[in-house]
């Protein structure tokens, strides 16, 4: 260990800033000061208490790419997947670019990190989104992809009053070497509004409101379906006249016996939906997301809401919802080929 590297490693064990320590470092080495980077670095590692060594000149070491040297990476690496490169090159006294090279050149390895998803399904849940998916991708083969254009999808989701904008929207074009802008962070509010939306390939059908207080039941449920199969007769005649399909998911309300009575009764067809699978759900992956990112920044009060529900709802072409139906036809592909795991994109 260098004697500079030692003084700043001393420093930072002392609890030291990084600007009290550059400080220090400036006017004890002058020119020969560590760089930023560098000093960054050696507080990082001894926060995390791990080996403050000096590991310049690591890269500069030449190593022969042996097939012992390789077995031995690949064994390190089944022992700990998150083991960094950094710690491997340490272990074996070779350079960085040369465990580089072994992992993703001879073992064909990446370093990906966790993605969250729903929930972690097991064998049986995973079985049934590859048989509902099948049954789904049949009925289309059967009847032709005309039938996208015979389904209606409705779910239900609570928009808060106010959801911050993110970090890509709060984006903006300064001058080079000026400071980026700042923000307060601020939480969604609890204030919400349940809305419950059924759409088509063409677009929206029906947008119930639930009223403040309101709990969404079955009584609700039925309620809300007679108010949808009359905006139905009216903006798409022609598919009452034929055979059409709702989909929506499993929830308890939606499953309760009086609400399939009422379904039995007007004759509807429903589409099987997987548990826990918002991924093959038109309203999870498209519709929800792109409003509620819409809405992003915006305040709302509760009587405002449905006016700028609305207003982003206006900006969503055809071609948008219609795209939507092909996805999640695409979706179901995929989850297929994927044994029934969750799909990322489509």
């Amino acid at each position: 260990m260098t004697r500079i590297h030692d003084f700043v490693v001393d420093l930072a064990k002392g609890g030291k800033s990084f600007s009290e320590i550059k400080k220090l470092v400036d006017d004890v080495y002058g020119d020969k000061a560590l760089k930023k980077t560098q000093i960054y670095e050696i507080l990082k590692r001894v926060k995390l208490g791990k080996n403050t060594d000096d590991r310049r000149g690591f890269s500069k070491q030449k190593t022969t790419m042996t097939a012992d040297l390789i077995a031995a990476v690949s064994a390190a690496v089944a022992d700990d997947r998150r083991v960094s490169i950094q710690d491997l090159a340490r272990a074996h006294g070779t350079s960085f670019g040369t465990i580089s090279r072994i992992l993703h050149s001879q073992l064909g390895l990446v370093k990906k990190s966790a993605r969250w998803v729903p929930k972690l399904l097991s064998k049986e849940q995973m079985e049934e989104r590859v048989r509902t998916s099948k049954e789904f991708i049949k009925l289309v083969q059967k009847k032709g992809r005309s039938v996208l254009d015979r389904i209606i999808t409705m779910d239900e989701s609570a928009v808060s009053m106010h959801t911050p904008e993110t970090k890509q929207q709060s984006k903006q074009w300064l001058k080079k070497g000026t400071p980026g802008p700042v923000k307060a962070k601020v939480h969604a509010t609890r204030t919400k509004t349940m809305v419950l939306a059924f759409f088509d390939s063409q677009g929206m059908v029906y947008n119930n409101y639930v009223p403040r207080g309101q709990t969404v039941n079955a009584k609700y449920i039925i309620g809300a379906l007679g108010t949808f199969l009359k905006n139905l007769r009216k903006k798409r005649p022609e598919t009452v006249k034929g055979e059409w399909f709702l989909h929506w998911d499993n929830a308890p309300v939606h499953s309760a016996k009086v609400v399939q009575e009422f379904l039995a009764k007007k004759g509807i067809k429903l589409l099987s939906h997987p548990p826990y699978s918002p991924d093959l759900a038109p309203a999870d992956f498209f519709l929800f997301p792109k409003l509620k990112k819409e809405l992003a920044g915006f305040t709302m009060t509760q009587e405002e809401f449905k006016k700028e529900w609305e207003g982003v709802l206006r900006g969503v072409s055809k071609d948008e919802f219609a795209r939507a139906f092909v996805r999640w036809y695409e979706r179901c592909e995929k989850c297929i080929r994927i044994d029934g795991t969750y799909v990322e994109k489509s």
